[in-house]
């Protein structure tokens, strides 16, 4: 039994299932009622949407109200936050309840926001990250990178890249850090960790929740889940590779789209990837997972049938959204324990039965 009362049944596979003795992926049992609710709802509204502004990748769509009407909401109860000025963004630093503040003691979470790279940022993700850091125990400092089609997809790793060197300038070492994110965020971690790598620095793990790891699209739009994903058609991802496209001419950087994939190589950090089986990124995880843990990187992966693309988003109501945010929680304060000697007193990763 879960702490949060649940249950949870895992169908494990196996290394040998897995290609690699170094990727572990687990199961969970099918949605709630509530998960059920939340993906009718997308289905409802958030897909029509994108499909809409997907066929109209050049029209300027208010991305933006997004952001402003997400400013409404109330912070989570017994949360703090506080804003930090990197060099050309703003980041809020947040502590969920009985957190301590951050002082380069034991661990801290990077968090980069989900969203298309075209939306999302401190305010959308407010409560989903108070809650991340009360199950880590851990302050979260939320990068609010700058957004396409105004800047490109570069220039958010930058912003990025400054968010985790301000941590360092406030005494965090790496093996302190994590790097997590959802959607977007996922292909910003992982950038964002090959960038380090070069540099010889490597946090503590990475985690992933509903990743885009790659702007490839066709892979994706062939995916047997492109037919019943309650958020994205296969039009969404030609929009999103037109948009970044775009936004990188006219930021003067030319070449091709970096993909992070073509660069996996030894050394990244041991990773965390949680993903709905129903949604189309279900590809890109598992084809993270595979490349990393084909490099030498150790990859966990948990599939959640029957979610909605970045569910945890829902953990209020959602429980097997706040069942996720917990595990995530229990990963980063394994990780950061090991990494600085602290003693592990339980067991934080997957569950295999």
């Amino acid at each position: 039994m879960d702490d949060d009362g649940t249950r949870t049944r895992t169908r494990a596979r196996g290394p040998k299932a897995a290609g690699s003795p170094l990727l572990r992926e687990a199961v969970e049992d099918g949605p709630s009622l509530a998960g059920q609710l939340v993906g009718l709802a997308a289905r409802a509204t958030i897909r029509p949407a994108l499909a809409i502004g997907s066929h109209l990748p050049n029209v300027p769509w208010p991305w933006g109200a997004v952001n402003f009407v997400a400013r409404a909401a109330t912070p989570a109860p017994g949360s703090m936050h506080g804003t930090v000025r990197l060099p050309r963004c703003a980041a809020r630093l947040v502590r969920g309840p009985g957190v301590l503040p951050a002082a380069g003691a034991d661990r801290v979470v990077l968090y980069l926001h989900g969203g298309a790279f075209l939306t999302g940022g401190v305010d959308t993700h407010g409560r989903m990250v108070a809650a991340l850091s009360r199950y880590a125990d851990s302050p979260v400092l939320v990068v609010d990178y700058r957004l396409v089609p105004a800047h490109s997809v570069q220039d958010a790793v930058d912003d990025c890249y400054d968010g985790y060197r301000w941590l360092r300038d406030q005494g965090y070492g790496p093996g302190q850090i994590v790097l997590a994110g959802d959607s977007a965020g996922g292909y910003l971690c992982l950038a964002l960790a090959q960038r380090l790598l070069d540099e010889g620095e490597r946090p503590a793990a990475m985690v992933a929740m509903s990743p885009l790891t790659q702007i490839a699209k066709a892979a994706k739009q062939a995916h047997p889940n492109i037919r019943n994903d309650a958020m994205f058609g296969a039009k969404a991802f030609d929009a999103l590779v037109v948009l970044v496209a775009r936004a990188a001419r006219r930021k003067g950087q030319s070449g091709e789209i970096y993909e992070p994939l073509e660069h996996i190589k030894p050394g990244l950090p041991p990773t965390l990837i949680h993903v709905s089986g129903s949604e189309v990124l279900l590809h890109d995880a598992r084809l993270a997972a595979s490349r990393l843990a084909a490099a030498g990187v150790p990859v966990q992966l948990r599939v959640w049938p029957g979610q909605v693309h970045g569910f945890q988003l829902a953990s209020a109501i959602v429980p097997e959204a706040a069942r996720s945010l917990r595990q995530i929680g229990e990963y980063i304060r394994e990780a950061t324990d090991r990494m600085t000697g602290a003693p592990v007193t339980e067991d934080c990763g997957l569950r295999f039965s």
